[in-house]
């Protein structure tokens, strides 16, 4: 069941009763009343001061270029300017993105930064746009130190997204020389006039210790506001755009979500519903309403696929719209057509409509207030794993309403909703955990909880920019500053992606090719120190490519030991790979002690943890079947058998390394040729 209104239950922290869905509303650009015309490209001029024109010359060649633009576009305000140009770099639903137009506006706009007719704000916003642009190659090259240039210049005059792009480059040296110092100034600044990425960052460094003091408390403090901001918008939420954090891989190497069959997939599930299947019409009203699958967010939409479900007595729709009335979504208001609709969602035994129903006799919409009746439909529903009615059941506790206040039932059941990916139950839980209320006080758990609500606002946007960028394939830099602005801001996801896309770039192209001034080595070390990140946050697979670095000595020196390591820490979070490899490790006493006990074990383990292991794991049973036999027939005198046998394939190698391709077969051929010849003549040899 999607959200209801929620209301605040005791001071301590904000209790919603009522459900939510971490999904978050897709950012309207900017509306501006004029034609959609634009103007002839202008040619942009360098920063002002620079070459051998004065700064004068300058403003006044810029203003030329900026009341050019506004009269080719009949206006007179650079305020609406540069909305127009935000609007043409951004795209609308109608026209997509037209970074080359914008350019230039943006340009005069920041040009035109000392004319008295143009408003400070103004040009410290196209500044910061221009900055992005350069830094992504959008509507130009990319160039990295053109786009700190722009970036200075708006966070000279203060503003908070520049001052946190600059800390961002200047923390990582993507595209220019790292400086720490320099970074966490300025990121610092940025969190203090409320930049949430900046906040983010430093919410991240203080809880894991990254390249800052690990300090709990401090983390509280950037991590709370953001968090904040997460819990009220899900407290107002009324269905909107979903957010997918694709991971990246070499199967989706590019993180598509919506397959080229999707608008086939539509298509059937319209003619379906059109013919009356109730599941089509149920799934065309959960895309509509949460805007999934390309489709944008279209609330009436939804409410007449619910209502044609509904006729049709589905208690799914029922639940879909008993919700739509509760808060009047697409419809006026109306509790007791919700409550109506709750009802009969109910007498089927339904866990949404009950809790739905719960929430309704709790509050006294459409009904006398019932605590008891409330109670009843939420245990109903939470009995049957739904997580508002989870949630719902942990307020009432916390709030001892209609039952005996209990911190411990109320964190019972809000971690059995949390588990389920409730924004408002974690929130609960960190404060729980917080002020030690039916649990010891615990600064870093509660912290933990606080980072989850965080990270679910609407700033996770971005991964779909990045993916947006990677399928696009225009620009092999905008996609790395997209991942690497959420990597610094402490996602996991982006921290792994960032690390996927510098691997395969350091093993599937030339050394010597550079990645925003990366190449060799230093491109194998930064997708490493992505990858530790990644699992210092539990990211399993980011843990066995730091052993497959170590193992291998991808930029560094090899390390077996660190590489066992990496394996066991994988191996002892049930991953098949890390036993495997831990297996292999043992058996070949790689790293460490030859082990063949521990070898079977771990191999042994990794088919009892994964069926697909199995056919690898079977031929290298046999592998170490052959190693300790090789070990009882020589006694371990002549040692490894790979190590014993290479010694005299090595030569062989070496001097058929300088014989051409074509003369090593003839050499071949020869050999075999005289291998028959000889079983032939002891085939014709008289016998005695």
């Amino acid at each position: 069941m999607l959200p209801l209104r929620c209301v605040a239950l005791f001071a301590l922290t904000t209790l919603a009763l009522c459900g939510e869905v971490d999904t978050v509303s897709e950012a309207t650009a900017p509306s501006v009343d004029v034609a959609d015309t634009t103007p002839p490209p202008q040619p942009a001029v360098e920063d002002a001061g620079s070459g051998d024109v004065s700064g004068a010359d300058v403003l006044t060649d810029a203003w030329k270029r900026l009341e050019a633009a506004m009269t080719s576009l009949h206006m007179q305000d650079p305020s609406k300017l540069l909305a127009y140009a935000m609007q043409l770099r951004e795209g609308s639903s109608s026209r997509g993105k037209r970074p080359k137009s914008a350019l230039p506006m943006l340009q005069a706009i920041a040009d035109a930064a000392s004319h008295p007719s143009v408003p400070r704000s103004n040009s410290t916003v196209a500044s910061r746009e221009l900055g992005h642009m350069q830094l992504r190659g959008e509507g130009v090259a990319a160039h990295v130190d053109k786009a700190i240039a722009h970036y200075r210049r708006a966070a000279d005059e203060g503003d908070s997204e520049a001052q946190h792009a600059l800390g961002v480059l200047f923390s990582t040296g993507f595209g220019t020389a790292r400086d720490a110092p320099l970074a966490a100034t300025y990121l610092y600044f940025a969190a203090e006039a409320g930049n949430v990425a900046a906040q983010l960052a430093l919410g991240y460094r203080h809880l894991l210790g990254v390249s800052a003091p690990k300090e709990c408390k401090k983390s509280l403090l950037y991590y709370t506001p953001v968090a904040e901001k997460v819990v009220a918008a899900a407290q107002g939420h009324k269905g909107g755009g979903t957010i997918e954090k694709v991971r990246l891989s070499v199967d989706n190497p590019t993180g598509v979500t919506k397959l080229r069959s999707d608008d086939d997939v539509l298509h059937y599930y319209e003619a379906s519903a059109l013919k009356g299947s109730v599941d089509a019409q149920l799934t065309l009203g959960n895309l509509h309403f949460h805007g999934a699958r390309g489709l944008p967010a279209d609330m009436s939409k939804a409410f007449g696929y619910y209502a044609k479900a509904a006729a049709a007595g589905d208690p799914s729709a029922f639940s879909q719209l008993g919700d739509m009335y509760a808060q009047g979504i697409a419809v006026e208001q109306n509790n007791l057509t919700a409550l109506e609709y709750f009802r009969q969602g109910a007498a089927k035994d339904h866990p949404p409509s009950q809790n739905g129903l719960g929430y309704m006799f709790m509050h006294g919409y459409g009904v006398a207030k019932d605590y008891k009746k409330a109670l009843e439909y939420f245990k109903a529903a939470a009995e049957r794993g739904n997580a508002d009615a989870q949630f719902n059941l942990g307020a009432m506790y916390i709030g001892g309403k209609g039952v005996k206040l209990s911190y411990e039932r109320a964190l019972h059941f809000f971690t059995l909703s949390a588990h389920q990916g409730h924004t408002l139950a974690t929130y609960n839980l960190a404060q729980l955990h917080l002020n030690g209320l039916g649990t010891p006080r615990s600064c870093t758990v509660g912290a933990q909880f606080l980072k989850i609500v965080a990270e679910r606002g609407p700033w996770g946007q971005q991964f779909e920019e990045a993916h947006a960028s990677l399928q696009a394939d225009t620009s092999a830099s905008a996609p790395l500053h997209l991942y690497l602005v959420l990597a610094e801001a402490g996602f996991e996801v982006a921290q792994a992606n960032l690390a996927f896309l510098l691997d395969q770039h350091y093993m599937h192209t030339s050394p010597s090719t550079p990645l925003l001034g990366m190449r060799g080595d230093d491109l194998a070390q930064r997708a490493m120190t992505m990858y530790r990140l990644a699992a210092m946050q539990g990211n399993i697979d980011a843990e066995l490519k730091l052993g497959d670095y170590h193992y291998y000595g991808y930029g560094i020196p090899v390390d077996l030991e660190a590489a066992v390591a990496h394996y066991r820490t994988a191996s002892d979070s049930r991953s098949p790979q890390g036993m495997f490899n831990l297996a292999y490790m043992y058996a070949h006493g790689l790293g460490l002690a030859r082990d063949y006990h521990l070898a079977k074990r771990h191999f042994d383990m990794a088919i009892e943890t994964s069926a697909d292991a199995w056919a690898p794991t079977q031929l290298a049973l046999i592998e170490l079947h052959l190693l300790q036999v090789w070990e009882a027939r020589t006694g371990g005198a002549l040692g490894d058998p790979y190590q014993y046998f290479g010694s005299w394939i090595t030569p062989l190698v070496e001097v058929t390394a300088v014989i051409e391709w074509d003369t090593a077969l003839i050499l071949v051929l020869c050999a075999v040729l005289g291998v028959v010849v000889l079983l032939r003549q002891r085939q014709t040899l008289p016998t005695a």
